[in-house]
């Protein structure tokens, strides 16, 4: 799995969640830009959709309802908390992606 990725989630108000990361990072992100954009983010204007937010096991990705609809990757999440630009982030490889 890179790194970061989420391993804690609080849901908050509408569009807003509180994270920790893998290296212990946390604060809230506000996807309430997202949701404005309708589309697959429109599910969000459920209330009992937006609590279902859930980690994902194998990829600490946050996702809702069963996780096939709407996703968002861990690394923009910790972008979005860290006010980092994805230059800043340093991802882990695998070994197996080395030649």
């Amino acid at each position: 799995m890179l790194s970061p990725y989420v391993v804690e989630l609080e849901v908050q108000e509408p569009y807003k969640l509180w994270l920790r990361f893998d290296d212990g990072t946390t604060g809230v992100v506000d996807l309430s830009d997202s949701a404005v954009l309708g589309g697959v983010f429109s599910a969000w204007t459920d209330t009992d959709f937006w609590r279902s937010a859930h980690i994902v096991a194998d990829s600490g990705a946050v996702a809702w309802g069963d996780g096939t609809a709407v996703d968002v990757c861990p690394q923009s999440l910790y972008l979005d908390v860290t006010g980092q630009s994805f230059d800043d982030l340093s991802f882990e490889t695998s070994s197996a992606l080395e030649y």
